[in-house]
């Protein structure tokens, strides 16, 4: 894996029926890209509440493949209202993994949660060839299959600045307590607290604090798959008020509410 660390950045649970599927690229794919995924949105109107991970995704509607955007990491849930019926699929990088395409730094094209056109991103040889070999596709295990492929024979190994790779490593051995952002600590970083800001916003497309705060988010949300006390709380935060706090500025919704609900949701129904 890019960074070699072991970080699955979830979303939520899509309670409709074939709604959603997944698909884990193979090697030495997998080294950039996290996952291929595709979302069938039923007749009606709908949103899609997605949260925070650290990723970049690149988003294509299957139904007009001409309409897809990359959408750089976030900092608070984002909600896209959608016509069905339509399918959309999507890429999801690794952390530093969209490097390997997108040549521009994140910093400077992610700008106030935005998201990007891919054809101001991505050359035109990639997205031609990806749009005619997605519409060719009679299923979606044949898309992933496709684009794996083109994507294979078009990534570039691209160098990762240590001493974000150092920070990120950091931030991931230690969800479990408070980040160290001293000059001290970010010495062993290689830089002053004042040049890591700098890094992370241009190629995290975040703060060193909002960065860690958002990986450790996930964590919890790994760790609810498999709580059946309703304590994931406790590996990640100080107290229990802490973790219901910062999960719902990073999802809106209380643990409990995020944990019943599905991320597709009718706005008909919910109206």
């Amino acid at each position: 894996m890019l960074m070699d660390i072991d970080y699955d950045p979830q979303q939520g649970r899509v309670t409709q029926a074939g709604a959603y599927r997944h698909f884990l690229p193979p090697s030495p794919l997998n080294y950039w890209v996290q996952s291929f995924w595709q979302l069938n949105v039923p007749s009606g109107q709908f949103s899609y509440r997605g949260v925070p991970d650290n990723c970049v995704d690149w988003i294509i509607n299957l139904n007009n493949v001409e309409d897809n955007i990359i959408v750089p990491p976030f900092l608070s849930p984002i909600e896209f209202t959608l016509a069905g019926q339509v399918s959309y699929f999507g890429i999801r990088f690794r952390v530093l993994g969209h490097q390997s395409l997108i040549s521009v730094p994140l910093g400077e094209w992610c700008l106030n949660n935005g998201v990007a056109h891919a054809m101001d991103l991505l050359s035109n040889t990639l997205l031609h060839t990806a749009f005619e070999r997605l519409e060719r596709a009679q299923s979606f295990d044949e898309r992933c299959k496709c684009l794996s492929t083109l994507l294979l024979s078009v990534v570039k190994r691209t160098t990762v600045d240590m001493r974000v790779a150092h920070y990120i490593r950091y931030c991931h051995r230690n969800t479990t307590s408070c980040i160290n952002l001293s000059d001290q600590q970010c010495s062993e970083f290689g830089v002053s607290s004042r040049q890591l800001r700098r890094l992370t916003q241009l190629y995290l497309g975040a703060t060193p604090k909002d960065f860690a705060r958002v990986l450790r988010f996930q964590g919890t949300l790994n760790t609810m798959d498999v709580d059946k006390k309703n304590v994931a709380w406790a590996a990640h935060y100080y107290d229990q008020s802490h973790y219901i706090r910062e999960f719902k500025r990073l999802s809106g919704f209380t643990p409990t509410e995020f944990k019943n609900l599905s991320v597709l949701s009718n706005q008909r129904a919910n109206g």
